[in-house]
């Protein structure tokens, strides 16, 4: 039987107390953990009224006025090292808001793993390792892309919208709907190509826009991501970093594919593949690096490795009084 540890009480009264409205978020992880959180004036009296009685808390400073006429603020800190802070306030597996958190699991090792699969071969295909050819290699992981790219990662995304989870549902979704629409587009039974038969096949100036807008539509949607991970941890940010660049050099593989004329042209094509897919590798690494956190988190398993936590430290709203006014 499972021992619930003082961990798990603390999220369950938090949940409780979230569910009630006795305390709201105010910071909310990708993953749906309360980073910071507030209550109301009266509230926070009562609680730092019973706090001193208990000797828990103390004032550094209170409100009245120096020997000077100057006047102090009160302030209450806390103080952590950046790894306790870092673990206490990222932690995978984190309490969400509502009900919902108790009866579900955590979505996100699903949306995680859904595309870390194809797209570790998506990379190593690009990268032209034992002998694979983007684009040709790449059919044969429609199974993939298919499966664990669509339709894992939209269940996830349906599971974090659920718990009220926005960033990590736009994020599933957006890339599982990725996945499916690249399987969808090479799949031999949905014979598109048909269509350009007359205007050079997969080799015409109309084919290969189509699949460099569509490129150039992930790099944005990408960078729209990256912009919002600056408040979440270090390897998001690689991850969508090197999304945008993997996103950009195949757009442009894309739009070159028309002009090859000679042997030079055709190298210089697969040499874009190429240097896209060594961008993915700033993914890969971090996605799985991720992953490793996320799994261990799962089950309980303590797991040392760091986090890199920015929320405190890109644009932070509270500045020095964050600590001060917040739970």
């Amino acid at each position: 039987m499972h021992e619930t540890n003082l961990e798990e009480v603390a999220a369950k009264y938090l949940d409780e107390f979230v569910s009630r409205s006795i305390v709201t978020p105010i910071r909310i992880a990708s993953t749906g953990l309360v980073r910071s959180c507030k209550v109301h004036d009266i509230m926070l009296e009562v609680i730092t009224s019973k706090s001193i009685q208990e000797n828990f808390i103390s004032f550094v400073a209170e409100d009245h006025a120096s020997g000077n006429g100057a006047p102090l603020s009160r302030q209450m800190t806390v103080a952590l090292t950046p790894e306790q802070y870092e673990r206490l306030f990222f932690q995978p597996e984190g309490p969400r808001r509502g009900d919902f958190s108790k009866r579900f699991g955590n979505p996100t090792l699903l949306g995680l793993l859904g595309f870390l699969i194809p797209y570790t071969s998506t990379i190593f295909t690009l990268c032209g390792l034992r002998g694979a050819v983007a684009p040709t290699t790449l059919i044969g992981l429609d199974g993939d892309y298919y499966f664990l790219g669509a339709i894992a990662m939209n269940l996830a995304g349906i599971a974090e919208f659920i718990l009220g989870n926005t960033f990590p549902m736009a994020v599933f979704i957006i890339y599982g709907c990725h996945w499916g629409s690249l399987a969808y587009t090479q799949d031999p039974n949905n014979n598109q190509l048909s269509a350009f038969e007359k205007v050079g096949s997969s080799a015409g100036a109309e084919w290969a826009a189509s699949q460099g807008f569509h490129n150039v539509t992930m790099v944005l949607v990408s960078f729209v991501f990256l912009v919002a991970t600056f408040r979440v941890n270090a390897f998001f940010v690689a991850t969508f970093f090197g999304l945008v660049m993997m996103f950009s050099f195949i757009a442009a593989a894309n739009f070159a594919i028309p002009h090859i004329k000679t042997a030079a042209d055709l190298e210089h094509v697969g040499l874009l593949l190429k240097i896209g897919g060594g961008f993915g590798w700033l993914g890969l690494l971090s996605g799985w690096y991720l992953a490793i956190l996320t799994a261990c988190a799962a089950v309980g398993i303590p797991c040392p490795l760091p986090v890199l936590d920015l929320s405190s430290k890109v644009f932070s709203k509270d500045g020095e009084n964050t600590h001060s006014k917040n739970a």
